[in-house]
C-alpha cells in the first residue's frame, strides 16, 4: 500500500504535490539551512517570524550557526548531511564555489532525499548544478532573492522582494508558497539566462554604491564632512528609486544631460580633469544616461560627451562650434540648479 504523504514534506514525484482536495497552496515543509551567512540568516529569520519551523542549523563558522540557531529555535547539527535528516526542504547558502561539492556530498551519503527539495540561494548558476541530488529522487531548485542583504537584520528586507525561482515542477509551488509567506514576489528566470541575470543584479544592487562612494569622495574634496557626504547621498539614492517605482526610469532621469545643459556638463568635465578616473567615468555614465533619455533636443550634451574622448584639439573645435550657434560659450558659467 502506498504511504501518503507526509504533511509539510515536498513530495516524491509518485507521491504528487502536497495539496488538499480543493486545491490549496502545499503545506509548509521543515527547513534546514546550510550556511548561516547574511543570506542564510535572512531568510531563516525571515522564515521563522513567518511561521515556518527551522528545525537544523550548520555553518562553517560554528558560532555563526550557534548564534542563528539561537534566534530560530533550530537545533544545530555538525555537517550538510546531518541537516538533511531533519528537514523537508534544505536551503544552501553556501558560497557558490561550494554549492555543487556541498550537493555531491548530500548525495554520495546515502542519505534519503526522496520526498525532500534541495534549493541553493545563488544569483549566478541554474538548479543543474544540483543535478547529483536528483539520483536519489530528490527535487532541486534555486530560489534567488534581488535584494542586498546584509545579514540575520536585513530579514525585514525581504518582504516587498523579487525573488528570482528555478526548480522542478514539483517543487516549484513549494517555493512560490514560501516566498509568498514571506511577503515577496516569485518571478521565473530560465537556467540559460542566469547568468545576465546575476550580471544585471550586480550592476543595480552594487554598482551604485561604488558610484556612492565616489560622489562622496568629490563631496569630501569640496569641503564637504564625510558623515554628511554619506547621509544627503544616499538620501539622493533613496529617491531616485522612489521615482523609479513611480515614473518608470526614463521618466525618473534628472539633471543637466536629460535638461541638454551642455555648459553644466562642459564644467563639470573641466572640474574633473585632475581627476581622470573620476572624469572617464562621469563622461561613460553621463553618454549612458543620454542613451537612455534619447538624443533629440541634447544634441548640445551629446557633442560635448563626444568631444571629452576627443583630442584636446578637437574638443575646443567642438567648443567653437557649439559657441557659434549657441551663443553660450562653452565654458561659460550656468546657473545653479538642483
Amino acid at each position: 500500500m502506498r504511504r501518503a504523504p507526509v504533511l509539510g514534506r515536498v513530495p516524491t514525484a509518485s507521491e504528487g504535490a502536497v495539496r488538499d482536495v480543493a486545491g490549496s497552496p502545499p503545506a509548509r515543509p521543515r527547513i534546514a539551512v546550510v550556511g548561516a551567512g547574511r543570506c542564510g540568516s535572512a531568510l531563516a529569520i525571515a522564515a521563522h517570524r513567518a511561521g515556518y519551523t527551522i528545525s537544523a542549523v550548520t555553518s562553517r563558522t560554528p558560532e555563526h550557526a550557534r548564534a542563528l540557531a539561537a534566534r530560530v529555535g533550530a537545533q544545530v547539527v555538525d555537517s550538510a548531511v546531518a541537516a538533511t535528516r531533519h528537514a523537508d526542504l534544505i536551503l544552501l547558502t553556501v558560497p557558490d564555489s561550494e554549492i555543487t561539492r556541498v550537493a555531491a556530498t548530500i548525495a554520495a551519503s546515502g542519505a534519503s532525499l526522496g520526498g525532500r527539495g534541495l534549493v541553493h540561494c545563488s544569483g549566478a548558476h541554474p538548479a543543474s548544478v544540483l543535478a547529483a541530488a536528483r539520483h536519489g529522487a530528490g527535487a532541486v531548485g534555486s530560489v534567488h532573492p534581488l535584494q542586498s542583504l546584509t545579514g540575520g537584520d536585513a530579514a525585514g528586507a525581504l518582504r516587498g522582494s523579487y525573488f528570482a525561482i528555478e526548480a522542478d515542477e514539483r517543487l516549484r509551488p513549494v517555493l512560490e508558497r514560501l516566498v509568498g509567506d514571506l511577503g515577496g514576489i516569485p518571478f521565473a528566470v530560465p537556467a540559460g539566462g542566469r547568468v545576465l541575470y546575476h550580471a544585471a543584479a550586480v550592476l543595480a544592487g552594487n554598482a551604485p554604491l561604488a558610484l556612492v562612494a565616489r560622489a562622496a569622495a568629490l563631496l569630501e574634496s569640496a569641503g564637504v564632512d564625510a558623515d554628511v557626504a554619506a547621509e544627503a547621498l544616499a538620501s539622493l539614492l533613496e529617491g531616485a528609486a522612489r521615482n523609479v517605482r513611480r515614473l518608470g526610469v526614463r521618466s525618473a532621469l534628472t539633471g543637466p544631460v536629460v535638461r541638454n545643459d551642455a555648459a553644466t556638463v562642459d564644467r563639470h568635465l573641466e572640474a574633473l580633469r585632475r581627476d581622470p578616473a573620476t572624469r572617464r567615468l562621469y563622461r561613460d555614465l553621463a553618454s549612458e544616461t543620454l542613451r537612455t533619455a534619447g538624443g533629440v533636443g541634447r544634441e548640445e550634451v551629446a557633442a560635448v560627451l563626444a568631444a571629452a574622448g576627443s583630442p584636446s584639439g578637437a574638443r575646443r573645435r567642438v567648443g567653437r562650434r557649439r559657441a557659434v550657434h549657441t551663443g553660450v560659450a562653452a565654458l561659460a558659467p550656468a546657473p545653479a540648479q538642483a
